[in-house]
């Protein structure tokens, strides 16, 4: 697999001044372009965007307009919308971020997915190690996984499909 190298916007990054629709999907894209298989993927649109507000995961943009706190829980859930219903992702939301300030709870999101999402490929022993017993180190590692997967079957099908399509052209020059 490529090297792991990703940057999520941390919050001080995230603009601190009312963003629109297309500047928040923007955003969003581009700190989660990492997730994307291929280049015309689409890590969130403003269907999805428009559903977290209606569930009440996420609060309601105030005249159209969308700030700081929304980016960040926006990039949050299309992380942990890789395994987990968006009833889930409430849930989980309201646990971490109950627990500390957002900007803080947020940080540490991205400190700890940048942290596995690197790692996501080096050998562990989680059975020796009680660090990882916790809620937040287990649903991050669950997302990290699935993208490690993900990516490993594209890549494993875009290997077959070259193969394919080497096989094909040697049996015309044949």
């Amino acid at each position: 697999m490529s090297e792991k190298s990703i940057h999520l916007l941390r919050w001080e990054e995230i603009p601190d001044f009312p963003l629109y629709m297309d500047q928040v999907i923007n955003l969003v894209e581009s700190s989660l372009s990492f997730m994307k298989l291929d280049d015309d993927d689409k890590i969130v649109t403003s269907t999805m965007i428009n559903n977290y507000v209606k569930s009440k995961i996420v609060s309601a943009p105030i005249k159209k307009k969308y700030v700081r706190n929304h980016v960040a829980y926006f990039i949050v859930i299309c992380l942990l919308k890789k395994v987990y219903s968006l009833e889930d992702i409430s849930k989980l939301i309201k646990v971490q971020f109950d627990h500390a300030p957002t900007a803080m709870a947020y940080d540490q999101f991205c400190d700890v997915f940048e942290e596995l999402y690197r790692g996501v490929d080096e050998p562990h022993d989680y059975t020796v190690s009680l660090e990882i017993q916790n809620l937040f180190r287990k649903t991050i590692m669950s997302v990290v996984y699935t993208i490690s997967v993900e990516q490993a079957i594209h890549n494993e099908k875009t290997i077959a499909e070259v193969k394919k399509e080497e096989e094909k052209k040697r049996k015309k020059k044949d």
